[in-house]
């Protein structure tokens, strides 16, 4: 280096200098920046000696310097990684000396950190800025939650792992406010139904639901596939939209894997046992018969049992082991069939505990330019009935590969299949078995007195006693089989810096098919020998159905932005357009001539024929402008173009816009001083308008021929088909319009530890398709629907999170609340009909009589004011005692309208109101807890049915909850006499039995624990967790104890209570 050269250059670069100064001697050079290094070739054999892979290790704290056990540290761009240990130590062998190390652990800021040759690396991480950072999806994009206008929500998919839910649906209900999330039914199969934000429209209406982007049915998605969901809840975060999304929005974003990550294969089983909630039990035999006797003889007549059967009954009921449950006497009982006296509990015998498998397993990661995403999820889910292995099985397939083609150019598809079939009991012919589809709840007349099975073994149940295990176990089967398959294809160019042009393309074949029998089987009486087909399964039959659906879409648009200093901007400009082909068979054919063949073909009955093949399409157009200064003032401007061909040509096409904005008041200079008490606070404010295609049917501006195969006459020997024209429709109705302004207010405060927002709103829904104005009777055909209707609802929402720290204990609590009511502001209702929707009526609104208990004397009722304009017989003591609220001496409707109501007024709202959910997470060494409460603070309910007061007829049964009824020996009860024909006058809606709906349960609860990572590193795991989990095992109400309060139909398959354990393993 002590070499001295001479050189002249001009204009040369410094490369030619350097190039010519050392030619021919043994220094070489490197530019690092604006340094010149220096070094002979040998010294360049070290530094390539130094390149050789070493250890490194190092010790991860937060924060406060407390030790960060299970992160990841990883060497950026390989597969080579590895886990802190509990005090947060690590050790990474076969590190070069000029790699990158990352960091990450889950609620932490990832970091990377050069090695630069060093062997030791200590690292302090950071929390996350919860919310403040958080990216959340939005309409054909992503956006900083810091930076939305709208009203937005977003959940992590976490929430839905090691719970064993069967759909989606189950696992959201009361995490998100104002999402409303109910299931019909909850047998096996059975999926979810979802509401954003309060009753929709008469017509009813959904909301949009997007799985990556194009609408599939959520109740098939596998949960643990879910990375995020996104709940857009005003008109200007849906209104990219349009036609669909009138009553909000659901992004669902499934996982896709992470570049640069080495292979990670995730493998997570559980098993749950499953019981009802709740399931009332019928009275036993002698409350029954003390029962009906006094039921008939309140009714003016004679005991209803003789007592020859008491006598048996009794002596059952006192002595079951030497008794026999049935009796028989041929010179008595000529019609040679068993007479029943025994004292079954049919709830027992009805339902047994359930079971629920779950597999998941995927393969994720990916390289500097690719990252994949693969997926299996297998679901078994087993009923409750006794009689009938009712089933749900399904299989999920998840493919998804992306990949940088060219540094301007990505390409990514996804492909997912799902499988499922149900198996549940048919019910017998045209399910008049007593035991409805789907349900195991009875219909009535499931007499404790009837055994399951006679003395010789054979199934008890004759005539008008039905056996619902005999029906369940001999009277058929009801199977469907679904196939669904989703193919997307993404490209996305960004030919210049800050412009990207993206196009998707979807297609969805889908298949339903189910098979239907009801099958012959045999009634046996006492006499030897002698047997019946059992009525409700005659005539056996078999019935197919078939269902075939073809959905296409396409997605073309382009995002711009560009910043200007503070200024920044970015538009959004795009086309959608959307395709559905719906096909569909129906096929019956009656009298098997095999009962144990099923085939269609193998049945010699009567045919019944039927189908249909219809399709609809949207497209629009739609933009979307967004401004902000200094992330400090935000303006967000859309609007959609969006044609349907649900309505007529000329009305098909509108323009549907919407502006929101905001003010970050936290950035203001003013602020400052109260930054370490607010961290951040943000106004925002939104309007706009969406348009509702959720009409009746495909084409409803058509008018459609009814066509009838048999008309009833003989033309020339055979039956002609006679073609009949339809009823009139509105050649002009169009679009439901739906307004909607939103104003919220999102804070943080201690630093982000605590966390609110609230958001109040209403929504207008004008032009509601409903009766029109009534036409001359002499047209001879319905009143068409016009564009007639408006509604009106309003609302509010808020949640709150606390998040904290203390040494090795983390935890947060997240409290959510929201309440919506709706109310009619215009509807065509001249008299005002009560029984029909007025101007002002609320929805939910419950009409009915004041009650002020049971009249106890004869006295009493002869001076209180007549109530034979309720029921024209005579009214007894123990009957319910109406108040007579407009003073004329008689209680009644008056005409049942707003102007002469009579005594009625409005005495409750079935509107479930305040609606809330409560979660608390905590982690401790290891150790994980969730608890999660759900429930609503109001709710009125008007179950007045025949389960509830008893009976309606001599067929039916009693339950248990209903034996607190008034004699003269029990004045003081709760429910009124009863008469064995009916309600009497007392099953009027009253206050006196008007329901309290409201409630709290314990929708949730899951303890686990994380093994040590040296025990895992033995079983070449890099993680391993089991848990525990219960779900629903604590329920808190005033509801009358015959009715669950998520489930209120008796006839409905009931609420599960489930304990689960599982395990979590990553290698």
């Amino acid at each position: 280096m002590e070499k001295k050269v001479s050189a002249d250059f001009q204009e040369s670069d410094i490369n030619e200098i350097l190039d010519s100064v050392f030619k021919d001697t043994n220094i070489r050079y490197k530019i690092v920046g604006r340094q010149i290094a220096l070094f002979s070739e040998k010294n360049e054999l070290l530094a390539g000696q130094g390149q050789q892979q070493k250890s490194v290790t190092g010790k991860v704290t937060d924060s406060s310097g407390a030790p960060l056990p299970g992160v990841t540290v990883v060497v950026k761009g390989t597969a080579n990684g590895i886990i802190t240990d509990a005090d947060g130590n690590y050790s990474l062998a076969n590190v070069p000396a000029d790699a990158t190390l990352v960091f990450s652990f889950v609620g932490m800021k990832s970091q990377e950190i050069p090695v630069g040759g060093k062997i030791s690396i200590n690292v302090k991480m950071e929390e996350e800025t919860v919310g403040i950072e958080e990216v959340v999806a939005i309409g054909y994009g992503t956006q900083k939650k810091v930076n939305l206008s709208g009203a937005v929500f977003a959940v992590k998919g976490d929430i839905l792992e090691n719970r064993p839910i069967t759909n989606l649906g189950q696992g959201l209900q009361g995490v998100i406010p104002s999402l409303q999330i109910t299931q019909g039914s909850y047998a096996p199969g059975q999926g979810a139904i979802f509401n954003i934000r309060g009753y929709t429209s008469l017509n009813g209406g959904s909301p949009l639901i997007l799985v990556d982007g194009v609408v599939e049915d959520p109740n098939l998605l596998n949960p643990d596939d879910v990375e995020s969901v996104s709940v857009l809840k005003d008109a200007a975060s849906s209104a990219i939209y349009g036609a669909r999304a009138a009553y909000g929005v659901m992004l669902i974003t499934t996982k896709k894997g992470k570049k640069e990550q080495r292979p990670t294969l995730n493998v997570s089983s559980s098993y749950t046992a499953t019981t009802a909630t709740n399931i009332p039990e019928y009275a036993n035999s002698m409350q029954y018969i003390t029962y009906m006797n006094t039921a008939s003889v309140n009714a003016g007549g004679s005991n209803y049992f003789d007592q020859r059967l008491i006598d048996n009954a009794t002596k059952y009921y006192n002595d079951p082991t030497n008794n026999l449950p049935v009796y028989y006497d041929p010179a008595i009982d000529t019609d040679g069939k068993y007479k029943y006296c025994g004292n079954t509990n049919w709830t027992k015998e009805l339902y047994k505990s359930g079971a629920l498998k779950q597999i998941n397993t995927n393969l994720s990661g990916g390289t500097e330019k690719t990252r994949y995403y693969i997926s299996y999820g297998y679901m078994d889910q087993g009923g409750f009935l006794m009689s009938y292995d009712d089933q749900y099985q399904r299989h999920n397939i998840n493919v998804f590969l992306d990949t940088d083609v060219l540094k301007w150019l990505s390409v990514s598809t996804r492909a997912k299949y799902t499988y499922s079939y149900e198996d549940h009991p048919s019910g017998g012919s045209n399910g008049k078995s007593g035991i409805t589809e789907y349900s195991g709840e009875l219909k009535d007349d499931l007499r404790p007195l009837m055994p399951v099975k006679h003395p010789d073994g054979n199934f008890a149940g004759q005539g008008s006693f039905t056996n619902p295990l005999a029906v369940g176990a001999q009277g058929g089967h009801d199977q469907r089989k679904v196939n669904d398959i989703w193919l997307t294809g993404n490209i996305d160019i960004h030919p210049i810096k800050d412009l990207n042009l993206k196009a998707d393309f979807t297609f969805n074949p889908y298949s339903w098919n189910k098979e239907r029998t009801s099958q012959l089987f045999y009634e046996y009486w006492a006499m030897p020998g002698k047997s019946n087909i059992y009525p409700h399964s005659n005539p056996n039959s078999v019935a197919l159905e078939n269902k075939n659906n073809y959905y296409r879409a396409i997605n073309v648009y382009m995002d711009y932005s560009k910043s200007f200093g503070k200024n920044n901007f970015k538009l959004l400009v795009g086309y959608n357009q959307e395709e559905k082909n719906e096909k569909w068979y129906y096929a019956k054919r009656e009298n098997l001539i095999d009962n144990d063949l099923p085939a269609i073909n193998r049945a010699i009955g009567e045919d019944y024929v039927d189908g249909s093949i219809t399709s609809w399409a949207t497209e629009g157009i739609f933009t979307r402008f967004n401004y902000d200064y200094a992330g400090k003032y935000l303006l967000e401007v859309n609007g959609r173009y969006d044609g349907s061909s649900k309505f007529p040509k000329n009305d098909r096409y509108a323009f549907f816009p919407s502006l929101s904005g905001a003010w970050r008041i936290s950035e203001e200079s003013f602020w400052l001083s109260l930054k370490p008490i607010v961290a951040d606070a943000k106004l925002r404010g939104s309007y706009g308008s969406l348009g509702n295609q959720n009409v009746s049917g495909n084409f409803p501006y058509i008018s459609n021929y009814s066509i009838n195969s048999s008309t009833g006459y003989m033309l020339g020997g055979i039956l002609p088909v006679s073609v009949a024209s339809g009823a009139l429709v509105s050649p002009s109705f169009t679009w439901e319009k739906v307004n909607q302004w939103n104003f919220g207010a999102d804070l943080s405060f201690l630093k982000n530890q605590l966390n609110t927002s609230i958001d109040v709103y209403s929504r207008n829904t004008i032009g509601m398709l409903t009766t029109g104005q009534p036409l001359p009777a002499v047209l001879g055909t319905n009143v068409p629907s016009e564009n007639a209707a408006n509604l009106k609802t309003y609302g509010w929402e808020s949640v709150i999170t606390w998040r904290d720290k203390i040494k090795d204990l983390s935890y947060n609590i997240t409290f959510n609340i929201s309440d919506a009511q709706s109310e009619i502001t215009k509807f065509d209702n001249p008299t005002g009909d009560l029984s029909s929707y007025y101007v002002g009526k609320k929805i939910g609104e419950i009409w009915g009589y004041e009650a002020k208990g049971l009249f106890q004397t004869q006295e009493e009722i002869d001076n209180h004011a007549s109530q034979t304009k309720l029921y024209a017989g005579t009214w007894n003591p123990g009957d319910v005692k109406y108040v007579d609220l407009n003073n004329d001496k008689e209680i009644s409707w008056g005409k049942n309208t707003l102007t002469d109501h009579g005594d009625q007024r409005v005495i409750g709202n079935n509107t479930p109101r305040y609606q809330y959910g409560l979660q608390a997470n905590a982690l401790w060494k290891g150790f994980d807890i969730n608890i999660f409460f759900q429930g609503t603070a109001k709710c009125d309910m008007w179950t007045g049915d025949k389960r509830f007061f008893g009976i309606s007829k001599k067929y039916d049964v009693p339950m248990k909850a209903t034996l607190d009824y008034w004699t003269e020996d029990n004045k003081g009860a709760y429910l009124p006499r009863p008469y064995i024909n009916g309600g009497h006058g007392n099953w009027q809606v009253s206050t006196h039995y008007l329901q309290n709906g409201a409630y709290v349960r314990l929708k949730q609860i899951t303890l686990g624990y994380t093994l040590p990572e040296m025990w895992s590193k033995k079983a070449a795991m890099s993680k391993a967790r089991i848990y525990f989990t219960g779900q629903n095992l604590l329920t808190l109400t005033k509801l009358n104890e015959l009715y669950d309060p998520e489930n209120t139909n008796l006839m409905a398959y009931p609420v599960p209570k489930s304990y689960s354990f599982g395990i979590n393993l990553t290698f």
